[in-house]
């Protein structure tokens, strides 16, 4: 139920080193949710895969014990879990999300994600990885969130280019994702995949095209 811890070490989509990745297992995640216990908490765990679990007592011990083993937590006077730095602003982001991003990442010889989730001061990309862990880091904070995404979007399509990928935001029009591709003449393929349709119909498009087209996926 737990990962490691790399500093310096990780990667976004678009291959950019990132500060500070932290991994942490499906029993931590929990425990932060319900140490927030915000407005996207079920939302949230629905969206990581973590619902089913979300209410067993043993699973959220689990989780608060590995949380303070790793340093990542300590436990108060009253024996609540207190946490503080990256980790209390994951928690802020799984518990308070306004908006939560689920980017499928296809090439032709594999599938990912990534999660964002965007809380008022705070968004953090979440990576999964296995057995219900998932790396979390933060997002860039000198871009506008839009921009950000489109930067993941750009940097997946530049590694591969015979891929797609899925923009769709959870618990708005779900089922519903704006269709990324790469053009043969460096612009984009844009369209929308709708449920149980294998036929995607695309339109021709620059990054401001694209960029629009996010801003409205994401109903900014």
């Amino acid at each position: 139920m737990q990962a490691e811890t790399e500093k310096g070490a990780g990667t976004t989509a678009g291959g950019e080193r990132t500060v500070e990745e932290i991994g942490l297992g499906f029993a931590e995640l929990l425990a932060l949710l319900a140490l927030h216990g915000g407005p996207s908490t079920e939302g949230t765990a629905e969206l990581l895969g973590l619902l089913d679990y979300a209410d067993i007592p043993e699973v959220l011990s689990a989780g608060a014990s590995a949380l303070v083993a790793r340093g990542f937590a300590d436990v108060g006077g009253s024996g609540e879990l207190l946490v503080e730095g990256p980790v209390a602003g994951i928690a802020t982001a799984l518990g308070d999300a306004e908006r939560r991003m689920n980017l499928t990442l296809e090439s032709p010889a594999f599938s990912d994600r990534i999660v964002l989730l965007e809380a008022p001061g705070v968004a953090v990309l979440m990576r999964p990885r296995a057995y219900g862990t998932w790396w979390a880091l933060p997002q860039r904070a000198d871009l506008p969130p839009a921009e950000a995404t489109l930067q993941l979007v750009a940097g997946h399509l530049g590694e591969q280019p015979r891929g797609r990928v899925l923009v769709e935001r959870h618990g708005v029009g779900q089922g519903y994702a704006l269709s990324v591709r790469r053009a043969d003449d460096g612009g984009w393929l844009l369209g929308v995949k709708i449920p149980d349709s294998a036929e995607i119909p695309e339109d021709p498009g620059d990054d401001v095209v694209l960029l629009t087209a996010l801003r409205a996926v994401r109903n900014d």
